[in-house]
């Protein structure tokens, strides 16, 4: 019976030999899936970290850009302004060159009218003189002589 015991028992540790390899192999082969798995997950984290990157630098671009184009706008408009200046100042004195030109040829139409006036009130007496007289040589009153 001892020798079928430790028949028994030999075939029980092979058994169990057996087992424990392939519950190594079956964990080994688990360890390999996880490390590949790790080594996919570091790939990936590896290009986030680059599209990070990228994407830094892309924004400081357009941060520059956007800076540059401010830049420019703002010497547009003050360029704007100082041109809106100048002509102000231009349209200014334009106007107040004519209004000054329109303020003189007043006081010398207001002097002809004046002369005017004066030469029609001048030019109404006389035809109503005229025009009395002529009545009065009607009448008779004047005599011819």
């Amino acid at each position: 019976m001892a020798i079928q015991v430790e028949s028994d028992l030999k075939d029980i540790l092979v058994k169990f030999d057996q087992k424990l390899d392939k519950l190594a192999e079956t964990f080994e082969q688990k360890i390999d899936k996880l490390d590949r798995k790790i080594d996919e997950v570091k790939e990936d984290i590896g290009q986030v970290k680059i599209s990070v990157v990228e994407l830094k630098k892309d924004n400081q671009r357009l941060e520059e850009k956007i800076e540059a184009t401010a830049k420019s706008f703002e010497d547009k408009i003050e360029n704007t302004n100082r041109k809106i200046d100048t002509t102000a100042k231009s349209l200014e004195d334009k106007i107040d060159a004519t209004n000054k030109n329109l303020s003189d040829n007043l006081q010398n139409l207001g002097k002809r009218v004046d002369n005017s006036e004066f030469i029609n009130r001048g030019i109404f007496v006389g035809l109503i003189l005229t025009i009395l007289g002529g009545f009065a040589k009607f009448l008779g009153l004047i005599g011819n002589s």
